[in-house]
């Protein structure tokens, strides 16, 4: 693949290649794939919020769950675990009554970081676009008539 990393600096070098030709050359699509499978287990929104809440620096558990509006508390733990069990995130526990628990991106999680940026941008810029589309889409009268079993 055409991505080195140096996760001290947590800075991903992306060598020039076009994203089309470096999406081919992976096996994503394998599901014994490594890639497929990491992929599996970051690439769902309640880890890009979290993600993306701890850029901000460490945060307690109550204060994650009430930047990330929507958020369950049994998906927020789940994910918690999920995301220190990946390396992407460490939980520092002081020895208080009763203990405080604080959560923060490991070198790992940073190099995450700027990625998840890209794709948040893309979001951003693109509201209208998606919006007008599928309004288009859900204005046509046959929209969902081709996924109806025959």
């Amino acid at each position: 693949m055409a991505i080195h990393h140096d996760f001290e600096n947590s800075q991903p070098n992306y060598l020039p290649q076009p994203a089309l030709e470096r999406i081919a050359q992976m096996s994503l699509f394998d599901t014994s794939c490594a890639g497929h499978q990491i992929l599996e287990h970051i690439a769902n929104k309640w880890i890009i919020l979290i993600v993306y809440a701890l850029t901000q620096g460490k945060k307690r558990y109550g204060e994650l769950k009430q930047q990330i509006v929507g958020i369950s508390p049994k998906m927020l733990i789940q994910n918690l675990r999920n995301l220190e069990r990946y390396g992407l995130i460490e939980r520092e526990v002081y020895p208080t009554m009763p203990p405080r628990v604080e959560y923060s991106l490991t070198p790992l999680g940073k190099s995450l970081v700027e990625p998840l940026a890209i794709l948040g941008e893309w979001a951003y810029q693109h509201i209208a676009d998606v919006k007008t589309a599928m309004q288009h889409y859900d204005d046509q009268p046959t929209a969902n008539d081709h996924w109806q079993s025959k």
